[in-house]
């Protein structure tokens, strides 16, 4: 059963409230002629082992994805994707919003775009089809779920992690020349986290915990073999596998709970290691929110 959870609890509480997630995964893109830097390849994969995960761990799970034939289906239109925000569960306590595709950005650290599978480049304006971070924050407002997760695997979309409530230190355009010395600091957030709690009201913000694969001027990368994923993705994913003493590898305290930012620091440390240059980010105030509770098992 999954659950939510105070932000660095002694003792982490049994919940029994209603989780709901809406995953989007755009592999096939309407107007966007198929090869390189148009069509996607393992989008709707990662939507797919997103949803099998979340639904083992307890969560509703709307799932919304282009894998071929789009022009006709129109699943993952705009109008689509609007309207499953607009129709979020009123008893849902928890709710998450997860998208893996193309992404639009690069140029303000507040503003970026996803992209859904009927935006039309070839329209007087470039952006006019797509989910803007202004669109997308009022469309979120209007969620009745208290408790919101946000998790973007796209191009540009740390321009969705709110600067001013951003809590890893680290700029959105890492380059290589940086990064040794931006992850210094980046390794330290979890200590900023617990010191900042210090001083915090005890009523938690209301603010959605918002994880971007990548920073506002960086491009996400997916990987065939052996990953077939998204490369932040596929380590989210990991971030939950059980090792052989029973334990998810991304259960840092091992208290048999996933917690949000569990996962993000699993994710984050292993892209690190890899030759691609880009961090994910995370923003939302001073909660976390569990993804997987197995203490029951």
């Amino acid at each position: 059963m999954l659950t939510g959870c105070e932000l660095f609890p002694q003792s982490a509480g049994q919940f029994s409230s209603t989780k709901y997630a809406i995953i989007v995964g755009i592999n096939d893109y309407i107007y966007l002629p198929y090869g390189s830097n148009s069509d996607l390849s393992y989008c709707v994969a990662d939507a797919n082992s997103m949803k099998t995960m979340l639904e083992k761990a307890g969560w509703t799970v709307n799932l919304i994805t282009a894998e071929s034939n789009e022009r006709t289906n129109r699943f993952a239109t705009k109008s689509a994707i609007e309207s499953a925000l607009n129709n979020v569960p009123r008893d849902a306590a928890s709710f998450m919003f997860y998208y893996s595709g193309h992404g639009y950005g690069g140029f303000d650290s507040e503003e970026a775009y996803i992209i859904p599978s009927d935006w039309n480049p070839g329209a007087p304006d470039f952006t006019d089809g797509m989910i803007s971070t202004s669109e997308f924050a009022s469309l979120l407002e209007k969620v009745p779920a208290k408790n919101k997760i946000v998790i973007l695997d796209s191009c540009y979309s740390g321009g969705f992690v709110n600067p001013a409530e951003s809590s890893d230190a680290v700029p959105g355009n890492v380059s290589t020349q940086r990064i040794s010395s931006s992850i210094d600091m980046f390794l330290k957030f979890g200590e900023l986290l617990a010191l900042n709690a210090q001083y915090r009201s005890a009523d938690a913000s209301l603010a959605p915990l918002t994880i971007s694969a990548a920073g506002w001027d960086e491009e996400s990368w997916e990987q065939g073999d052996p990953i077939y994923h998204g490369l932040f993705t596929y380590y989210l994913l990991k971030a939950a596998e059980v090792n052989v003493q029973g334990r998810m590898l991304g259960d840092a305290d091992g208290d048999n709970v996933l917690s949000c930012i569990e996962a993000y620091n699993y994710a984050k440390r292993a892209l690190e290691k890899t030759n691609y240059r880009y961090l994910p980010h995370i923003s939302g105030g001073l909660r976390d929110f569990a993804l997987i509770d197995n203490r029951g098992n």
